[in-house]
């Protein structure tokens, strides 16, 4: 098991591994490929009722928020496109709240 004195430190603050995000309507979607439309991520997520919106991060391309009517709706989604990837890449979480 990783003892706290075993993270590495920047300054005198040991380096935590973030905790996911806790479940909500709401997706973070990230290691897009870059040609990724807004329209084939609804393609994808509209196969799951409730689909909402999706939102593309323009300043950040690669990144995108998918959101549904409620948190048992975008579970299901994620659960059912839990280790899809697009070229090779893991992509989906919960966004923070």
């Amino acid at each position: 098991m990783l003892q706290l004195s075993q993270l590495p430190y920047l300054g005198a603050r040991p380096i935590v591994p973030e905790a996911p995000a806790p479940p909500n309507n709401i997706m973070f979607i990230q290691n897009l490929p870059h040609d990724v439309t807004t329209m084939m991520l609804q393609m994808l997520f509209n196969q799951y009722p409730g689909l909402k919106d999706v939102r593309m991060v323009e300043t950040k391309p690669g990144i995108a928020f998918v959101e549904y009517e409620n948190e048992m709706q975008s579970t299901v989604a994620m659960q059912e496109l839990q280790g899809f990837k697009m070229q090779q890449n893991q992509m989906i979480t919960y966004a923070k709240k």
